[in-house]
């Protein structure tokens, strides 16, 4: 079994995802349990986001999905915070990061970015 495996990758074919995406980026990934946390790329950007089964558990109960649209992404965000950091820090390198994000990752996790994700899930939470 690999313990590695692409921040970026292009599909060489169609997505199981719902979207018309043809790139996804691994934000989290375990290798000894191959969990994961995705974002699906289509050609005007994020399409969405994967949460492996056990990680769905985790989140909102309303949002307990494998598939999540764009607009739920900072509530993800907000509650793999700490594991995505981690791991997009230990595992992803700076130059690999900011091809994808325009940003190193002490950029785009910083304080003012966890704040709005807490933010947007406490703001969910209290709608449903």
């Amino acid at each position: 079994m690999s313990d590695t495996i692409e921040f970026y990758k292009n599909y060489a074919r169609r997505s199981k995802s719902p979207w018309d995406d043809t790139a996804r980026v691994a934000m989290l990934w375990q290798p000894e349990t191959k969990l994961g946390v995705y974002l699906h790329l289509g050609a005007f950007g994020i399409n969405g986001v994967s949460l492996s089964k056990r990680f769905q558990e985790r989140m909102p109960s309303g949002l307990q999905s494998q598939y999540l649209i764009f607009e739920h992404l900072d509530i993800v965000m907000h509650v793999f915070a700490h594991e995505i950091e981690e791991y997009c820090t230990e595992k992803v390198s700076n130059k690999e990061f900011k091809e994808v994000f325009l940003l190193n990752q002490d950029s785009f996790f910083n304080e003012t970015s966890k704040a709005y994700w807490q933010f947007a899930y406490n703001n969910y939470c209290k709608t449903t």
